[in-house]
């Protein structure tokens, strides 16, 4: 798309058209498009095999965990206050 753009940008300054400039960079975002998006059989030559999912120990489906909630600056700040005064002592 940069070199598009680019050469499109020259274009449009020597003729001294905005027009042309536009219609330069629309080629290029049309031309990326038709090339990127439709699922072409040359992308599908070595699909990506994924794993298999594991069940966990019990028989059912793992579920996932959740990230603890973030601590409170004040409760957090106590703390680091508390561990300091343990190791100085």
């Amino acid at each position: 798309i940069v070199i598009i753009v680019g050469i499109a940008w020259i274009y449009g300054y020597i003729h001294q058209s905005f027009k042309l400039t536009f219609q330069g960079w629309l080629f290029g975002l049309i031309f990326c498009m038709i090339l990127c998006i439709p699922d072409w059989p040359i992308y599908n030559r070595n699909p990506v095999e994924w794993r298999k999912e594991t069940p966990s120990a019990s028989g059912t489906k793992a579920k996932t965990t959740k990230a603890p909630p973030p601590e409170d600056d004040k409760v957090a700040v106590e703390k680091k206050k508390k561990k300091t005064k343990q190791r100085s002592s």
